[in-house]
């Protein structure tokens, strides 16, 4: 083995705890976007697995947040303060 195959496998090994948890959570957000189209390759769920479907989703906190930022947040309670 040449010494940049090696430092090319190392690296690959560094990387690897970064990229997996992203790559299962990619997998995992979009099968549940088509969870209620049938996941990626499956059917379309019959009324009664949709409706179940449904009252999970509804259940999971939405992973839309919005917080504005610090110094957004500090500058309008000063805002406010003042008048």
């Amino acid at each position: 083995m040449e010494t940049k195959e090696i430092i090319k496998y190392v690296g690959m090994l560094c990387i690897l705890p970064y990229v997996l948890p992203f790559a299962k959570m990619l997998v995992r957000d979009l099968l549940e976007a088509f969870e209620e189209d049938g996941g990626l390759m499956g059917e379309k769920p019959t009324g009664e697995r949709l409706e179940k479907i449904r009252e999970a989703k509804a259940q999971r906190p939405s992973p839309m947040v919005s917080e504005p930022l610090a110094h957004v947040k500090a500058a309008a309670s000063e805002q406010s303060r003042r008048g």
